[in-house]
């Protein structure tokens, strides 16, 4: 699946860019109060990019750096207070996503040639 630039994204395409599960982000939610995505007259969350940023960087806190909810916390806040745009670059989240797109590029390419390799 090819990851489009786009204004919002849906908790499905999030949890792909991510590699975090849906549960996971939706548990966040409820936690850190950074993360609050829009939601749908149905309820759908919409994300932003920098919705997404915030969950990478949670997602560090907690898996990488080893914080505990409490711990991250805080963390994320004095992050975000921080000279936002800048201290997000030095996470490089826009490369990540940028990677991401890659590898979905590239395994559309490889199934393609699958496909004609086969025929």
């Amino acid at each position: 699946m090819e990851i489009k630039e786009k204004k919002y994204y849906p908790i499905r395409e999030v949890a792909q860019i991510t590699g975090v599960r849906e549960s996971v982000i939706r548990f966040w939610e409820q936690n850190f109060d950074e993360l609050k995505p829009l939601k749908n007259r149905v309820g759908q969350r919409k994300y932003t990019k920098k919705e997404i940023d915030i969950i990478f960087i949670i997602k560090k806190l907690l898996y990488e750096d080893e914080y505990k909810i409490s711990g991250a916390k805080r963390k994320l806040t004095e992050i975000l207070a921080n000279k936002e745009g800048e201290q997000m670059q030095l996470f490089g989240f826009d490369n990540k996503i940028k990677e991401q797109k890659l590898l979905n590029i590239k395994k559309e390419l490889e199934e393609i040639l699958n496909l004609i390799e086969n025929n």
